[in-house]
């Protein structure tokens, strides 16, 4: 195969990353605000803001952000747009319900455990309470006739 029948590479990462600015017919600077946030391996990321928000939206948002915020906020927005992928209706609200689902059935297991545990201490009590003696064997002080006192050993 000649070069001239090869086929064309594939864009590079900051081709894509800066879609945007063909969109806008703006021309990319240096300090890009949505290259400096993604890896080149992150392509399928910015795919997904692009996707959901609109890369304008994106960097329209990140500009409006002090710098220390802005990985918090792209994270967050690629977070979004992948849970809005899987669950187009509720996207992380979803998340959210199905986790508060949870939490709510796990504390009615942990009440009902909690029942279950004191109605057994109870019944251990009451079994315990029926044999007679039963708590003076474990009690020297109380117990006089199981420690030898009463036994008669003079045959």
């Amino acid at each position: 195969m000649s070069n001239a029948e090869e086929k064309p590479l594939a864009p590079s990462p900051s081709d894509a990353f800066h879609d945007h600015c063909n969109m806008e017919q703006k021309e990319c600077l240096d300090n890009c605000t949505i290259l400096y946030h993604f890896a080149s391996n992150d392509l399928h990321k910015f795919s997904m803001l692009h996707q959901l928000f609109g890369a304008c939206n994106v960097v329209k948002l990140v500009q409006n952000l002090p710098s220390d915020q802005r990985v918090d906020a792209i994270n967050s927005m690629v977070y979004e747009a992948s849970t809005r992928l899987q669950d187009p209706e509720f996207g992380c609200a979803g998340i959210i319900q199905r986790l508060q689902h949870q939490i709510s059935d796990l504390e009615s297991q942990i009440t009902a455990t909690e029942a279950k545990l004191q109605k057994t201490r109870s019944q251990q009590e009451q079994l315990l309470a029926s044999i007679p003696g039963f708590n003076n064997l474990f009690n020297p002080t109380i117990s006089t006739s199981l420690n030898g006192a009463d036994y008669d050993d003079d045959d």
